[in-house]
C-alpha cells in the first residue's frame, strides 16, 4: 500500500511514507529547522512536525534507547586527532614557566595558552589565507592542496620548536641569566658540575638537543662521562698487568712504591746534578745487550715504579715464588722485587735473546718497572748462567 500504515501506535496518525520524509528532511535542513522541513510535508505544520519529532524519536522509546542522558563536562580539542602534531590538546595542562610577568611581557610570551606574539614563521598562514574553495579542475585543485600541506608542514616545525623550549626551559634559562640560579620548577634537569671538561662535551653535543627530549640528552651526557670514567680505569688496569700486578690487592702497594719512587727521584734532581750521578760497573754481556737495543735500554727510558733494593722486602709469601730457583730466590729478596715481576722480565728477554739467534731484532717494552742497577744484575745472572750470550 506505498506506505500507507503507521508505525507508531493510536492516537498517531502519521503514514510511514510521512514518517520517512521527516527524517530525510531533518537530515537535510538540521533539527531546529522546522519551517524548512514542514515544507517538505504539506498537510503538517512546522508546530505539528516538532511535536511528533520530539515525542517520538527523542522523547519516546527511539530517543531513550539512542540518547544518552550524561552529559560530558569535558572540554576535547576537535581541531586535530588526538596526540597530533598541530595543536596542543585542551584536556593537557601546560606546565608552569617559572618567569615574571614583566618578562612574559616582554618576550610576548602567553603562559596560559603556551603561545607567543610573534611565533616562528610568523608569516606561514599567508600560504592559505587567499584560498577560497569553488568549482575548479584537478589541477587548481592539487595545486591548493600543496599549499595546505606546505602550512602544515611549516605549523609542525613551528610546534616542534615550542616543544624545545617547553622541555629544555629554554624561557627560563634565558630570563635568569647572570642572577642566582633557584631550584628549577616541577623537577628539572640534574645538577650537573661544572668541570670545563664537562662544558666542553656539553657544547660539542647540543646540536643532537633537537632530535632528543631533555630526558633523553641528560642520559646521554651521562653515559659519555660514565665511558670517559670506564676507559681511564681501562687504562689504569692494563697498565697494572704490563708492570705484572694480577691482583687488585697488589695496586695500593705498587702505587705507594711509585709515589715513594718519584718523590726520590725528584729530591735527588734537586739536590744533586746529573753528572754527578754513580755510574755502577756493567759487565761485557749486559754492556753488549745494552747496545743492541734490549729490553735494559727500554726500561732505563721508563724509569722504576718499584721500592729500592735498600727496603728489602719478604718475598716468600708472594705467588710465583715456588718457581724460583734458589739463586733467583735470593736475587729477588736483594734487589725488593716481586717474583712475579721477576719472571715476567725474564720472559721478555728470554723471547728477545731467542728472535737475535734467529736474525731478527724487535724492540720489546718491559712489562715490569726495574731500576737502571736492578736490570744490570739480573742482566749478569742471565749472563752467568748462560741464559744470554755476550755475542
Amino acid at each position: 500500500d506505498c506506505g500507507n500504515f503507521p508505525i507508531f501506535g493510536a492516537p498517531c496518525n502519521w503514514k510511514a511514507k510521512e514518517e520517512l520524509v521527516l527524517l530525510e528532511a531533518i537530515e537535510q535542513y538540521g533539527f531546529g529547522n522546522w519551517e524548512d522541513v514542514s515544507q517538505c510535508l504539506p498537510s503538517r505544520s512546522s508546530e505539528e512536525v516538532q511535536e511528533h519529532y520530539n515525542n517520538h524519536y527523542i522523547v519516546g522509546n527511539i530517543g531513550r534507547a539512542t540518547w544518552s542522558t550524561e552529559v560530558s563536562t569535558q572540554i576535547k580539542d576537535h581541531t586535530v586527532p588526538e596526540g597530533g602534531p598541530l595543536s596542543p590538546s585542551l584536556s593537557s595542562p601546560v606546565a608552569p614557566v617559572d618567569i615574571t610577568p614583566s618578562e612574559q611581557q616582554e618576550l610576548g610570551y602567553m603562559p596560559c595558552r603556551d603561545d607567543y606574539e610573534r611565533e616562528y614563521d610568523n608569516e606561514a598562514e599567508s600560504l592559505i589565507s587567499q584560498l577560497s574553495v569553488g568549482e575548479e579542475d584537478e589541477l587548481e585543485t592539487a595545486l591548493k592542496l600543496a599549499q595546505v600541506d606546505m602550512y602544515s608542514r611549516r605549523l609542525r616545525e613551528r610546534m616542534r620548536r615550542k616543544a624545545l623550549v617547553r622541555d629544555y626551559r629554554l624561557l627560563e634559562q634565558f630570563c635568569h641569566a647572570g642572577r642566582p640560579k633557584a631550584s628549577p620548577v616541577g623537577g628539572g634537569r640534574s645538577k650537573r658540575s661544572t668541570r670545563e671538561a664537562d662544558r666542553e662535551l656539553q657544547e660539542k653535543m647540543r646540536i643532537f638537543c633537537q632530535f632528543q627530549s631533555a630526558a633523553e640528552h641528560e642520559q646521554l651526557l651521562e653515559n659519555l662521562e660514565r665511558e670517559k670514567e670506564l676507559k681511564a680505569r681501562i687504562k689504569e688496569l692494563l697498565r697494572y698487568r704490563r708492570n705484572g700486578i694480577t691482583k687488585l690487592d697488589e695496586c695500593s702497594e705498587f702505587d705507594v712504591a711509585r709515589h715513594r719512587r718519584e718523590k726520590r727521584k725528584e729530591v735527588k734532581k734537586k739536590s744533586a746534578p746529573a753528572s754527578s750521578v754513580h755510574k755502577k760497573p756493567i759487565s761485557t754481556a749486559s754492556k753488549k745487550y745494552e747496545e743492541k737495543g734490549g729490553v735494559d735500554t727500554i726500561l732505563n727510558e721508563q724509569g722504576d715504579t718499584r721500592e729500592d733494593s735498600k727496603e728489602a722486602t719478604d718475598i716468600t709469601s708472594l705467588p710465583g715464588y715456588e718457581l724460583l730457583s734458589d739463586k733467583e730466590k735470593k736475587l729477588c729478596q736483594s734487589l725488593g722485587i716481586s717474583p712475579a715481576c721477576y719472571i715476567t722480565f725474564k720472559t721478555v728477554v728470554l723471547k728477545d735473546q731467542a728472535q737475535r739467534q734467529k736474525g731478527s731484532i724487535a724492540k720489546f717494552r718491559s712489562p715490569a718497572g726495574l731500576d737502571k742497577s736492578h736490570c744490570r744484575r739480573i742482566l749478569n745472572h742471565f749472563a752467568n748462567s748462560g741464559w744470554i750470550s755476550a755475542n
